[in-house]
């Protein structure tokens, strides 16, 4: 969902830049938002959470820079080529899954004697990953027990100081979700749902989509990880589940937005969405003190009940933290600084 609201974000910054300056400065200021949005990124991946997407999306953000001046027709056509690349790759791998069952069914009809090297190795190989697993339930120490212990984790496990500047597994499925955001907002959908003649059809069918194959894939890996994936059609119905179920979701919430939620009093919301920056790394910071050893060590100790309380306390909190903010200041303080390095000055407060 925010993959492809940053794609809507993308138009829309770019366009109210191009109101305001001419010519190549409005790409210096994109290029300067970006980096500057990577070096967050880094500094929450290293110093905070080694889970960050900022700097991922960064990078994201400049492939979607030759998207911004094509046709939606162009766009599509893109679209599609995208599409096909981890269609491909999944196609690829059930290929290849198909040959090794192939090769272990031929060597698990020998006797043990009877096989060779290669052969014994693909057998054990083969049970080892598909062998039907027994819960085994263990203590788990916290993790980080100390703040400095996190920090070296990161700088272990971290990949963009070896040159790996965005997640390969999900460079393909976050380009095509913003790219789809693009198409969107150009379509109008997010200010009149209705210029799509069947837009409730589509929104729900999509939803109705996602949640099946969401489903699925959760049966399968939750109670039939040991089964191998050998049909083609499975491994395609695998390949965009979170992705299709993210669309659904934000097309319907648009619609029931419109539909019943305009006239409402939202300010709350528009409050988090101003800070969605600034949020996002607190959000980190109050977790690592609440989950992490050198904080409260609540790593495995809570119950997916009781994290709900959790989830519902730090929303509330976060809430009343912005709205107390933004009676000083008309953007999150890291919005506000990613502003002045972008822009060179700082959002004049409302008056």
């Amino acid at each position: 969902m925010f993959a492809l609201l940053f794609g809507v974000g993308f138009v829309v910054f770019l366009d109210r830049v191009q109101r305001k300056v001419e010519g190549l400065d409005v790409l210096d200021i994109y290029a300067r938002r970006i980096f500057w949005l990577f070096i967050m990124g880094l500094i929450h991946s290293y110093f905070i959470w080694d889970g960050d997407i900022l700097y991922h999306y960064a990078i994201c953000g400049l492939l979607l820079l030759p998207f911004r001046s094509m046709k939606r027709r162009s766009i599509v056509i893109a679209l599609f080529l995208l599409l096909a690349i981890p269609l491909f790759k999944s196609y690829e791998n059930v290929g290849k899954r198909q040959d090794t069952f192939q090769k272990y069914s031929q060597a698990v009809g020998k006797s043990p004697e009877k096989r060779s090297a290669a052969e014994e190795k693909t057998v054990k190989n083969w049970e080892n990953r598909y062998a039907e697993k027994t819960f085994e339930y263990k203590e788990v120490e916290a993790p980080r027990q100390t703040y400095w212990e996190g920090v070296k984790h990161s700088f272990k496990e971290g990949q963009v100081l070896d040159g790996a500047f965005y997640y390969d597994s999900i460079i393909f499925s976050s380009l095509i979700v913003m790219l789809v955001g693009m198409l969107f907002y150009r379509s109008g959908i997010f200010s009149d749902y209705r210029v799509w003649q069947f837009y409730w059809p589509i929104a729900i069918g999509v939803l109705v989509l996602g949640l099946a194959v969401n489903a699925f894939r959760y049966y399968h890996w939750t109670y039939l990880d040991h089964e191998p994936i050998l049909e083609f059609w499975k491994g395609w119905s695998f390949t965009f589940p979170k992705e299709i179920l993210g669309i659904g979701y934000v097309l319907i919430l648009n619609g029931v937005y419109q539909m019943f939620l305009k006239s409402w009093k939202l300010g709350w919301l528009t409050a988090i969405g101003r800070t969605a920056l600034s949020n996002y790394i607190v959000q980190s910071l109050i977790l690592g003190i609440l989950f992490y050893g050198y904080g409260f060590g609540l790593h495995n100790q809570i119950s997916r009940v009781e994290l709900l309380g959790f989830v519902i306390g730090i929303w509330i909190l976060q809430i009343i933290l912005t709205k107390v903010w933004l009676r000083f200041y008309t953007q999150g303080p890291l919005e506000m600084i990613w502003r002045k390095l972008t822009y060179g000055f700082l959002a004049p407060k409302e008056t």
